[in-house]
């Protein structure tokens, strides 16, 4: 039993072989709803990690007006050859730089699924498999289970943040200051004071009073749009790895459950990860804490929450120096 413990594939994937303790085709299907759901959640968790980081890069959306005119400034500013490179990038000037090491990333994470997937169709189509191709594939079920878990973490301590619609905000901020305060002293060097200005005048200032008004919107409106994208992830990462220790908390017991009994499990433990969605963000920190410990307290887990702690540790690092490149320079 010790053995089945540590892989989640292995008993979703055992079909009758006196060698892999005795599970049989029955006991196998009747979890493989709950494996099937386990591979969606994690890889719909990665898609919102890759998600979560092209916001953080994108620059907020351009009007046609504001695209033609920056592609007429850096076409006739520009001291290259002209050719079809300059042309696009003069276009899409903003156009975050694609990333080779993250693109590898994801889609060895994907990759991983998509073998998961091959075999859950060997025991749709009811062939017997292989214990070397169980054992080969125990390993990463694991660690993936153990890197959603890591990854809510990641995210917890670490948030989003829409650089590119902060720095446009900050632009726009800086400039209206600028004006405001430029405006200000003009007026008082030529009439004494602001009271005493132009009542055309004293509208301006007015006029960027309110522009400073709305642009303050705009910034409550990109934080509340940061705090959704943080539910989201870090919903999706923690269903996937709570998905993940309950079926393992039925593993551990599986050799002493009957058939029945694994039936009327599998629906509690589909609504258990089911459950975490809708939560607030102070629930999610919680409860990820919760899971994190759960893991670093198995010694069976030790092996894959080290591995899947160096590849969530590479993808922090990732994150980071594409948000410093971002960053808004004084």
């Amino acid at each position: 039993m010790k053995r089945l413990q540590s892989s989640l594939l292995a008993c979703f994937l055992l079909i009758g072989s006196s060698s892999l303790t005795g599970c049989n085709v029955e006991k196998a299907r009747a979890i493989q709803s709950a494996a099937v759901q386990f591979k969606s959640e994690s890889l719909a968790a990665i898609q919102a990690i890759d998600d979560m980081r092209k916001q953080e890069l994108e620059p907020p959306p351009r009007s046609q007006s504001e695209i033609r005119s920056d592609f007429v400034t850096g076409i006739l500013n520009s001291k290259s050859d002209i050719n079809a490179s300059l042309i696009d990038l003069a276009i899409d000037p903003y156009k975050p730089p694609d990333d080779p090491e993250w693109n590898t990333f994801t889609a060895d994470l994907r990759n991983q699924y998509e073998t998961f997937a091959t075999i859950f169709d060997k025991l749709d189509a009811g062939s017997l498999v292989a214990v070397d191709e169980v054992r080969q594939s125990a390993e990463h079920a694991k660690t993936l289970t153990v890197q959603m878990a890591l990854f809510a973490d990641a995210v917890s301590k670490n948030p989003p943040v829409l650089y590119r619609y902060r720095n446009a905000i900050v632009v726009k901020l800086r400039k209206q200051r600028q004006a405001y305060q430029s405006l200000q002293t003009q007026l008082k060097a030529n009439h004494g004071s602001i009271d005493a200005s132009p009542q055309a005048s004293r509208d301006k200032l007015r006029d960027i009073e309110n522009q400073v008004g709305e642009i303050m919107g705009e910034w409550q409106q990109v934080k509340l749009q940061e705090q959704k994208l943080l539910e989201s992830t870090l919903t999706q990462c923690l269903k996937a790895a709570v998905l993940g220790k309950e079926l393992g908390n039925l593993i551990n017991r599986y050799d002493q459950l009957d058939l029945n009994t694994i039936n009327a499990l599998v629906p509690r433990i589909l609504n258990i990860a089911g459950g975490i969605s809708g939560r607030d963000v102070s629930f999610l920190r919680v409860k990820t804490t919760s899971v994190i410990g759960e893991i670093n307290q198995d010694p069976l887990w030790k092996g894959a929450a080290n591995l899947a702690l160096g590849q969530v540790n590479t993808a922090v690092v990732n994150r980071r120096k594409a948000q410093a490149s971002l960053s808004v320079k004084k």
